[in-house]
Formats: structure tokens, C-alpha cells, sequence
């Protein structure tokens, strides 16, 4: 971390990863007065950047959304929302981040690209499996855990009803079922492996019951164009920002 001391590093993304990165950062900022941090999600609501606050149910996420709020209201991080990247510019020894719309962040000298992942299906090429081409998660649950839709306090139970692969005795649970949809907590997957083993041990009726309760995330919606056209389902929608901070930042 200390090698990025004195320079101008830019976070993309929105999730948890981006947010302990952007948390990790304004540490070496407040220590390094010269190192400038820019963060820029493609939200254009900053209510979907800091979590749901005092509406989640789940308090350490609360905080690390509280802590980026602060970070940022201190002048440690530049906030820019709504910038969905296009391309990035070779400028001398430095980057030029451009978004869709035209805007530009200069002077950047470190990315840290956060925005996501999906599974590694490689070792499953021999394997009947039967897959969402958006999410890359199991087919049957891809409607209920949709990012746009749903937030991950309020995706349904899936069971080995919905997890069941075309290969005999087959399931696929815990975070690979999701796929690159970002709404699953641990305790989605602790269900999901009841529910199967049940199955297995042929105990239909528990396989089929439900005994997840989801905490309430007090946001909804993961994606950009969702909480653009129709800000929070779950909480009051919050102003948009553009950008918050005291440190200056070049977004042309």
C-alpha cells in the first residue's frame, strides 16, 4: 500500500470489495496528504453506494457503509456517481478514465477495477448442467435473485427443488448458484445445503420447507440502470450525488 503513497488512485466498482479498497486507501490518505482517492460506481444514487445505514439489519455491513460516508464527508475520497467507464487513455506516464457520457477522471496513476466476478465452470464441461447465460447461475433461481430486482435481504429461499441439475444426484449451491449476481449472504447458502441434504437423505418435506429469514438489507436493487430509473424499493430515495468531497478532482 505505501508504494501508492503521493498518487492519484481511482476505485471502480460498488460492492463490498470496493468499498473496503476505498476504506483501505483513505487510511494511506489521511497519512500521506499528497495521495488522492477517487471513487467512481456507475450508481447514480449514493443511497445503493453506503448500504441501507440504520435500516440494515445486519450491523457490520451498516458500519462499512457509515465508514465510506465518513471517509468521504472528511475530503479523503472523491465521490463521482453515475460514471459507467467506456475506456481508459494512455496520457504520458499517467491514465485517463472516460465515461459514457463524456466525463473524464485525469492524473490517475493506480485502477483498482472491484466490479464483480463470476465462477469458474471449467470443471463442469463434462457435466449436464443447465446455467442463466446473464448471471452464469443455476437457471432455476436466476429469476429470484435477479440484481435488478431483488437485493440479497430479499431474494427467495432456493432449495434442491430449484438447484437440481440435468445430471442425476447433481446440485449446485452456495455462492457458484448465484453466478455473477451479487445478492448472496452465507446464510442463503446454509439453507440451500439443508434443503439438499434433506434431499439426499430422502426427506422430502424438509427438503421442501423454508426456514431461511433474510435481514433487511434498507436497499434494494444492484445495478445501475435500476437505481437510476427507480431509486430505492426499500428505503426513501436519497438526493444523487454527483460528487462529494473537499479534495479536488479533474472530471471533465
Amino acid at each position: 500500500m505505501s508504494e501508492l503513497a503521493g498518487s492519484h488512485v481511482v476505485v471502480v466498482g460498488a460492492g463490498h470489495s470496493a468499498t473496503h479498497a476505498v476504506l483501505r486507501l483513505s487510511e494511506l490518505a489521511r497519512r500521506s496528504p499528497g495521495t488522492q482517492v477517487t471513487w467512481v460506481p456507475r450508481r447514480g444514487s449514493a443511497t445503493n453506494v453506503f448500504g441501507g445505514g440504520l435500516g440494515d439489519e445486519l450491523p457490520e455491513r451498516a458500519a462499512l457503509g457509515s465508514r465510506a460516508r465518513k471517509m468521504i464527508d472528511e475530503g479523503l475520497v472523491n465521490l463521482v456517481t453515475g460514471f459507467r467507464v467506456a475506456e481508459f487513455r494512455q496520457d504520458g506516464g499517467s491514465l485517463t478514465i472516460v465515461a459514457e457520457d463524456g466525463a473524464a477522471v485525469t492524473d490517475v496513476a493506480h485502477v483498482f477495477a472491484l466490479t464483480g466476478f463470476r465462477p469458474d465452470t471449467e470443471m463442469l464441461r463434462e457435466v449436464r448442467t443447465d446455467l442463466d447465460p446473464a448471471f452464469d447461475a443455476v437457471a432455476g433461481i436466476a429469476s429470484e435473485i435477479d440484481p435488478n430486482i431483488h437485493s440479497c435481504g430479499s431474494v427467495s429461499a432456493t432449495g434442491a427443488r430449484e438447484l437440481a441439475q440435468p445430471e442425476h444426484g447433481f446440485f449446485i449451491v452456495g455462492v457458484k448458484s448465484y453466478g455473477r449476481a451479487p445478492t448472496f449472504l452465507a446464510m442463503t447458502g446454509y439453507e440451500q445445503v439443508r434443503s439438499v441434504t434433506a434431499h439426499i437423505a430422502g426427506d422430502h418435506e424438509a427438503a421442501a420447507r423454508n426456514e431461511l429469514v433474510l435481514p433487511d438489507t434498507g436497499v434494494c436493487g444492484g445495478s445501475g440502470d435500476f437505481d437510476d430509473n427507480a431509486g430505492s424499493c426499500c428505503a426513501a430515495p436519497a438526493p444523487a450525488l454527483v460528487q462529494i468531497g473537499l479534495r479536488p478532482v479533474t472530471v471533465s
